[in-house]
């Protein structure tokens, strides 16, 4: 039964994951689209104008490019073996991280991917609260923070909120 459902997150991390690829690839094809239509209608002029509202689309494609590149050296790099954690984040924390700049789902991308490889507790020196108890975790540039729940039986995180400080801070359903 364990089994089953830790290959029924995997796969839907995987599809999440292909889904996210192709509305980026999506994204990516209008942009060029839209840059090809810049440079027709300048016609042989040296200098095209470009409106910063695309320059800073291309700036988001580029980095979720750039995160998924860095997630996916990270996994090569690391063999998951038998102490990797699924991790799944309740709707509301995928909401919360959905509202996140480019940047701190970069971070945050990096520190799910350190719990699912390394685990809760193989990223500190001390052991962990107990199973059951709500654990935090701030991303590298303490920008963000996420709490979570940890299933030892399933090999299982469960991300139960994503805060920023950003302004985008959201409580936690255990504190509401």
């Amino acid at each position: 039964m364990h089994i089953t459902c830790f290959a029924l997150l995997v796969l839907a991390r995987y599809l999440r994951n292909q889904r996210e690829r192709i509305d980026l690839a999506a994204s990516a094809e209008e942009l060029k689209k839209v840059f090809q239509g810049l440079q027709h209608r300048a016609g042989k002029a040296e200098v095209v104008s470009v409106p910063s509202e695309l320059l800073e689309q291309a700036a988001r494609i580029e980095s979720a490019q750039i995160a998924k590149e860095r997630k996916d050296a990270v996994l090569q790099s690391v063999s998951a073996g038998p102490s990797g954690y699924g991790v799944t984040f309740d709707r509301a924390a995928a909401e919360q991280r959905r509202m996140l700049d480019v940047s701190d789902r970069v971070e945050l991308e990096d520190v799910v991917a350190q719990l699912s490889i390394q685990g809760p507790d193989k990223l500190t020196s001390e052991a962990g609260p107990p199973e059951g108890a709500t654990r935090r975790r701030e991303t590298k540039n303490k920008r963000v923070e996420i709490e979570y729940l940890v299933d030892q039986t399933s090999h299982g995180i469960r991300i139960i909120a994503v805060r920023s400080e950003g302004g985008g801070s959201h409580s936690s359903p255990n504190e509401r």
